[in-house]
């Protein structure tokens, strides 16, 4: 139970273990389901954590909305729920901002932050981004690669990968997505800016990017720049997009290695 909400939770490895890595999916209005990789980082004394947000997958629908405060005070009764004083946070695209902004509100409960392919805190920089991806889109629609018009978020997934023919695996083929709640969602964000208490976030940060992300460099800037005071290790990936799916073995070597230099005490 989450205040207005009913979470789905999946834990992987010891369900005892002190130290604990939440996963924070994408969307707004995507699942976990494409997020179920990162369990292989689980062993036994170390526990990985997944979630549908709410809206999604098999979480319920709320009655109080979807604000970015309804979003942490969900994500911090998943923390309560498995019971440990603080986390390692792995948040994808969207997650990102989820994490970054729980650091915010609840910094003693976070060990460290890991950003795989992050949203950014302000809407300017989300401009910029999004209109990177538009241009990628439209390209690859003249190439035939994505069709016009576009029915379904599978159509566009192409222009996320830095090979627009990669084969994507079933969990992102048919990943499960709610047009409602990213369009709820992003209404009561509004015009945000997420920058405020930012930038006193002292924590370890590994910042994770695909060199063809078709949102662009113009993320990794804008959040770099907002992590001001926290340490923040910065790896771009080659021949990757947003997903880590078409880059395993280079991502898992880096998380898993980050992780590593901040073990629970």
């Amino acid at each position: 139970p989450a205040d207005d909400v009913t979470l789905y939770v999946r834990i992987a490895g010891d369900p005892k273990a002190t130290d604990v890595l939440i996963a924070i999916h994408g969307g707004p209005g995507n699942s976990s389901d494409y997020m179920l990789s990162l369990e292989q980082l689980a062993s036994g004394e170390f526990a990985v954590v997944n979630y549908d947000q709410r809206g999604t997958g098999q979480s319920t629908e709320p009655s109080k909305g979807y604000a970015m405060r309804n979003y942490i005070a969900d994500l911090e009764a998943v923390r309560q729920a498995v019971g440990v004083e603080s986390v390692h946070l792995l948040g994808h695209s969207w997650g990102g901002l989820v994490a970054l902004r729980y650091a915010v509100a609840h910094p003693q409960r976070v060990r460290s932050i890991i950003l795989m392919g992050s949203g950014v805190l302000t809407p300017e920089a989300a401009q910029a981004g999004q209109a990177n991806k538009a241009q990628r889109i439209t390209a690859l629609q003249q190439q035939g690669i994505i069709p016009e018009p576009l029915t379904s978020l599978t159509d566009i997934l192409p222009a996320y990968f830095s090979d627009p023919n990669f084969d994507m695996p079933g969990e992102l083929e048919n990943m499960p997505y709610n047009p409602t709640v990213e369009q709820m969602t992003w209404a009561a964000l509004g015009n945000y800016d997420f920058t405020a208490g930012v930038d006193r976030l002292d924590h370890p940060v590994l910042v994770v990017w695909g060199e063809d992300d078709p949102f662009g460099m113009v993320y990794v800037e804008a959040t770099k720049r907002a992590l001001s005071a926290a340490t923040v290790e910065i790896v771009v990936l080659e021949k990757c997009g947003h997903y880590w799916h078409e880059c395993p073995d280079e991502f898992f070597s880096h998380v898993r290695a980050f992780l590593e230099l901040h073990p629970a005490p």
